[in-house]
């Protein structure tokens, strides 16, 4: 396929973990490919220097509605490209102010990475340095966004919920859907999924190679000893846990509470909660 391969999801949900397996996968080395040497995966819709370089200025000078014209030239030129050009982004598939945020005419697919709503919240204050009141309330509320920063376009988020039913509701589209939660516990189905998804050809090895080397350990061991330099908020560690159901130490049940009545529906659709609405993670 050609044109634009999406790596979606909303922050803190495994985005930046599926880009270094992809990273590990192609290049089927040995030993693992640095966390700060990912260049398979080259693009980001919210990368201040690609904005830059097509409007012939700096990012100071643009207000965002200025920006926000931009994304259809831009993903027009990665659509172009020979091969498919695999993208991350944050942003809901939605429109703002008139324009879509992902134009789906230069769109060859998309890999959705969905996490529980209550992980993400404990990861995303923690990401954000916002209190967990905070952070509960950011999740309960209504649309979200990121800001423009000198080095980062601003994104539309929504709600955690909107986010997902954004990118399942399109007709004609049907992104490979990811669960964080299987790829940490059952990583060759997962991850081979999506492998299979990329056609790349069957190779139980070279997979398994990829997982390793992909792994949380390793990541944030690198981190640790090199630092990550994607890191461009005040958080202490981008990897910070890695693992599941970790907000039970750290969330109260007031929070639980009100995130699993603001996302119940989907919560329950996905698995997450009982009908009763019981957390399962």
């Amino acid at each position: 396929m050609s044109g634009i391969l999406w790596l979606a999801s909303f922050p803190k949900s495994g985005n930046t973990w599926l880009r270094v397996f992809i990273e590990n996968l192609f290049r089927n080395s040995a030993e693992p490919v640095s966390i700060n040497e990912l260049g398979v995966v080259r693009y980001g819709d919210m990368m201040g220097p690609l904005y830059e370089k097509i409007a012939g200025k700096p990012l100071q000078e643009m207000a965002d509605a200025e920006l926000h014209a931009l994304r259809e030239p831009l993903q027009k030129s990665w659509a172009q490209e020979a091969q498919t050009t695999i993208v991350k982004t944050h942003n809901a598939l939605a429109m703002h102010e008139g324009r879509p945020l992902i134009y789906l005419e230069c769109t060859a697919g998309a890999a959705y990475v969905v996490r529980n709503v209550f992980d993400v919240t404990v990861s995303y204050a923690d990401h954000y340095r916002l209190t967990l009141d905070d952070a509960v309330e950011a999740m309960t509320s209504g649309l979200q966004t990121t800001r423009t920063t000198p080095a980062a376009v601003f994104q539309v988020l929504g709600t955690w919920t909107d986010h997902y039913r954004s990118w399942h509701a399109v007709e004609n589209f049907t992104p490979l859907t990811l669960k964080y939660e299987d790829m940490v516990r059952s990583p060759m189905k997962a991850f081979g999924s999506f492998m299979r998804y990329l056609g790349v050809p069957k190779s139980p090895q070279r997979l398994k190679r990829a997982i390793k080397n992909s792994s949380f350990s390793v990541v944030s061991g690198q981190e640790n000893q090199s630092g990550f330099r994607e890191r461009v908020h005040q958080s202490q560690k981008f990897f910070r846990s890695g693992g599941v159901g970790g907000y039970r130490r750290i969330l109260n049940e007031d929070h639980v509470k009100r995130l699993t009545d603001r996302h119940y529906d989907l919560l329950l659709e996905l698995g997450y909660i009982t009908k009763s609405g019981v957390p399962r993670v």
